[in-house]
Order: C-alpha cells, then structure tokens, then sequence
C-alpha cells in the first residue's frame, strides 16, 4: 500500500469517498459536501493544523485519511488526531488499517497522543483501533457549529 498526499486529480475519488464515509456506519451526521471541497482545497494549498492523504493499492484508490494536529496538554504535547480513515467496501479486513496506523505511528514518531473518533454502531473499527492499543476514554464530545 503506498500513501502519499492529496494530489489535484484526486478530488473526485476523495469527493466519492468522503459522501459513502458519511453516509456510512463510521458517522453520526452528515456533512454537506461544501465542506468535502473545502478540506480538499485547505489539504491542496498545505496546512499545519491537516493533513489529507489518499492510499493505492497498485495505482489504484482503495481509501483516505484525514489528519488534525494540535497540542495537548492532557496528552503531554503534539496530538495527532486520524480524523477519519476510509477504506472503499471491497478493501476492508485486508490489513490495510494496520498498516495505515504503522506508517501514522512511523511517521509522527514526535507526537506524544494519537486520538481517533469511533462511532459506537462501527464495531468493526473498533476492534482495530483496540488491536492497535487505542483506548475508551469516558469523555462525552460537545460541539458547537458556526
């Protein structure tokens, strides 16, 4: 598997993924696709607060993720947050979460937290991320949309 950035002729694939991503098991809400074209623009232009990346298989899409980083002081410093991790339907249970949270954990070998969301209907999430060491926290989440 070969993850590398968002390029410019990934934007329909990533748009395709991103509505069956929340449109899916892994969300609670759906999300207007206004803001898929937004993160897509942000991840094209480079941020220090995301990153976008696209994994192929062969050349081809099988998935993305999208990455948040920011300091916790909980967490003892840099946090890197999986945003959301996507793998299309027929590249599930391959390993190909495992080996996306190898290369994460290789890559940002400063951060101090890795923290990730997991719906409580996507069982099969779950079961990775609890493979790979991640653990309940007992918070509830509180949002405000501006």
């Amino acid at each position: 598997m070969e993850i590398r950035d968002f390029r410019l002729e990934d934007k329909e694939t990533y748009m395709k993924m991103a509505t069956d991503f929340y449109s899916g098991d892994a969300t609670l809400f759906d999300v207007d696709t206004k803001k898929f074209e937004d993160t897509f623009e942000l991840a094209i232009k480079g941020s220090e607060l995301m990153r976008a990346l696209m994994m192929t298989e062969e050349g081809k899409p099988i998935g993305y993720g999208l990455l948040a980083f920011y300091w916790s002081c909980e967490g003892g410093g840099y946090t890197v947050q999986a945003e959301e991790l996507y793998f299309l339907p027929e590249n599930r249970g391959k390993g190909f979460g495992h080996r996306f949270f190898e290369w994460l954990f290789a890559e940002y070998p400063q951060a101090k937290r890795f923290r990730l969301e997991v719906c409580p209907h996507n069982p099969k999430a779950k079961k990775l991320y609890s493979s790979l060491g991640f653990q309940d926290l007992d918070y509830g989440q509180m949002i405000i949309d501006k």
